[in-house]
């Protein structure tokens, strides 16, 4: 495939925004090898894809786990620069305290310790603060009705 300029648009016929609905632990493997083909169409390359394929699991992986099930839409963007954004909605219980959830070591409304038994947990506390360094721009906030909204940018590096 060609490289593209970061202002060139998607050729003719392209999808510009994929719908995926989320709904088993699966889908984290599939979401995020979806995306990573879908940011590669439009010039990502090596690190980029997989920080995105990552961040695309992390992202559903918490749908999963506290929601049940969502949607994840990427789509090209060229706003401020050309990139994706990835925008997961969920109709779970929202989350607690935006702030800390990026915090690592913080899981399920609360601070994990080094005494913090396994059994206790349902994951490591790095997933929101992950998406956080691995993506260029994220927003979490909770949706009015019920459930929460990530989105996540990530915009395609400058030729040298």
């Amino acid at each position: 495939m060609a490289d593209r300029s970061r202002n060139s648009a998607p050729p003719d016929g392209e999808d510009t925004e994929l719908s995926m609905e989320i709904r088993r632990v699966a889908d984290s493997i599939w979401c995020s090898r979806r995306c990573a083909r879908f940011a590669e169409e439009r010039g990502f390359r090596d690190v980029a894809l997989w920080e995105i394929s990552i961040a695309v699991s992390e992202l559903v992986t918490n749908v999963i786990k506290y929601a049940g099930e969502g949607v994840l839409r990427i789509s090209a963007v060229e706003n401020p620069t050309v990139g994706i954004e990835i925008a997961v909605e969920d109709e779970g219980p929202g989350i607690e305290d935006i702030e800390q959830v990026v915090v690592d070591g913080f899981s399920e409304g609360r601070m994990l310790g080094p005494d913090t038994h396994p059994e206790e947990r349902r994951g490591l506390g790095s997933g929101l603060g992950a998406v956080h360094r691995l993506m260029d721009q994220v927003e979490i906030a909770n949706k009015l009705d019920r459930g929460a909204r990530v989105v996540a940018r990530k915009w395609l590096p400058e030729k040298d």
